[in-house]
């Protein structure tokens, strides 16, 4: 086998379309039309062998994405002969074959990486009907991409012709930009911006006066007090939840006090604990996934305006919204497949249980209930508990909402890697306007960037590299820190470099060719930050 046939097997096309009511048994499903976490299947990819799992499919999904090496030979058969006889449905399309361009680019294989890449596909498919851990087939249509890349395009401070710019036309593009920024506000912003900040400003309270935030400390200088805010939220969040496991009234107020520390740090500079937080991205417990959703819910915040109580108020959401989780059982939690109706009816109890265990402390402020009741609804009314559809759900609870989907996607878990942050930003552009406010998730990319600080990146040097801090003018052009050689091979101490500023070289100008996801080509960033590496890079602990 070639390298090219073996890159075949591995990537997009093998992937079909399938509407879900030509489902049949012995597919293999990869993806769906919706978050994974709205649905009662745990295993992100799994080989439907019976009924249940197909009626269960039909009545949650539009469609599915069908991986047909991974399927049954008969049923992968049936569908390639329906295409050869061109009898396959397209336009709506009920069955279609993905495009290359729907999903990751595939790196073409060495001939040493041959025979690995063809004994990849035996191994998977021969646990196919077990666990699927990879999340390579996550779907993003070639429509998503292209709206996301014009969006990132429109807001970033990125030209089409930004690569053939020298230095200093760049340099005054960027003045020039600034300059067209300022206006009695602070910031006039362009007309894509403003109409999705106009569409979140009628959901928001009458009496929230947005403000404007712009960074009073460097990265450097902040970074201290945001690892000890992140530390303490920790600790507070472990506290409260050993307290509801033992049946003991929760002390709210000590999460109200760590959240103050976050919302004082975020505000100075928000960098400098998305840091942090990403660095703990192994770490999976319900105490150290609350304080990543608090992060990210006080960076949209921050992105909008919003002063700090409700900052505050946006932190103790993040802090407390799955809560209820401590008093579902441990196996039902963990358990491998597919819930049943019974299981997955006990897992959207965990909303209600949270908010008894919380109202037992008394005092929790209307908008933090709102919040952490909505933030497993969904506009098309397709979530839980209450299946609330567009406007009975609250501005805290469509954040909440999109704030929780992010750091789900990006963490490891035991059923599923976790994907690269960047394509997580795109994941929920796909389901915007189904499951999420589309204004907000802009705003949200705009908050966190789509390449997040804290991810690995790869360049177009092929170094693979760390998003140390943003750029606020031209936002695809971080600070970054060298990990490794071009041939991925780690260098033995990193490279700071920064984007906005970088020489062109003989390939022309150095920047982010993609996203990679935590523990890409085994690189792990807490391993990188424990060893002294970063400190002397400028980045303290």
């Amino acid at each position: 086998m070639d390298s090219d046939n073996a890159a075949a097997l591995i990537t997009a096309s093998r992937r079909y379309q399938i509407a879900s009511e030509d489902l049949q048994l012995g597919m293999f499903i990869a993806e769906l039309d919706r978050p994974w976490l709205d649905t009662p299947f745990l295993l992100q990819g799994f080989l439907a062998d019976s009924q249940v799992e197909i009626d269960t499919l039909r009545k949650y999904c539009s469609y599915v994405y069908v991986d047909l090496e991974l399927s049954s030979p008969e049923v992968a058969d049936t569908i390639r002969r329906s295409e050869v006889r061109g009898d396959a449905p397209t336009p709506a399309p009920r069955i279609r074959k993905a495009a290359e361009s729907d999903g990751p680019a595939t790196r073409p294989l060495t001939p040493s990486a041959t025979d690995a890449a063809t004994a990849q596909v035996e191994r998977r498919r021969a646990t196919a009907g077990r666990v699927y851990k990879t999340r390579a087939d996550v779907r993003i249509s070639t429509d998503t991409r292209q709206r996301f890349r014009q969006f990132v395009r429109q807001t970033s401070g990125t030209s089409k012709d930004a690569d053939e710019a020298g230095p200093i036309d760049r340099m005054i593009g960027w003045m020039r930009q600034l300059l067209r920024r300022g206006d009695a506000a602070g910031a006039m912003l362009g007309e894509r911006e403003r109409t999705s900040r106009d569409a979140i400003r009628a959901w928001l309270p009458g009496d929230i006066e947005l403000e404007t935030y712009e960074d009073s400390h460097s990265l450097e200088q902040e970074l201290p007090r945001a690892r000890s805010a992140f530390g303490h939220s920790e600790d507070v969040l472990k506290t409260l939840v050993t307290d509801v496991k033992a049946g003991r009234v929760p002390q709210v107020s000590e999460v109200a006090g760590a959240v103050d520390d976050m919302v004082s740090s975020m505000i100075d500079n928000p960098d400098a604990l998305l840091w942090v937080g990403r660095l703990r991205e192994e770490d999976v417990t319900t105490y150290n996934h609350g304080v990543k959703v608090a992060l990210y819910l006080i960076a949209l915040g921050r992105q909008l305006g919003f002063p700090k109580r409700e900052l505050g108020q946006l932190g103790m959401i993040g802090m407390l919204a799955d809560v209820g989780k401590i008093r579902l059982p441990r196996a039902l939690l963990d358990k491998p497949g597919m819930l049943t109706n019974a299981e997955y009816g006990m897992i959207k109890e965990h909303v209600r249980l949270g908010l008894d265990a919380l109202r037992e402390a008394g005092g929790l402020p209307t908008e933090v209930e709102l919040g952490i009741a909505q933030h497993h609804e969904r506009l098309d009314g397709s979530g839980y508990p209450k299946g609330l559809k567009g406007n009975d759900i609250s501005i805290f609870g469509r954040m909440a909402a999109i704030a929780d989907s992010f750091a789900a996607l990006i963490t490891p878990r035991a059923y599923a890697n976790p994907s690269a942050p960047q394509d997580a930003l795109m994941n929920l552009y796909e389901w915007a306007g189904s499951s999420f406010h589309e204004p907000l998730v802009e705003q949200f990319v705009q908050a966190v960037g789509v390449f997040p600080v804290g991810s690995l990146v790869e360049l177009s040097s092929g170094e693979v590299a760390i998003v140390v801090a943003h750029n606020r003018v031209r936002r695809l052009e971080p600070r970054v820190l060298v990990l490794t050689w071009p041939d991925k091979a780690p260098l033995s101490e990193p490279v700071e470099r920064d984007l906005l500023t970088a020489p062109r070289s003989g390939t022309g100008r150095l920047r982010i060719v993609r996203g990679l996801p935590s523990g890409a080509y085994g690189l792990k960033l807490r391993d990188f930050y424990l060893s002294g590496i970063a400190r002397a890079n400028g980045l303290p602990g």
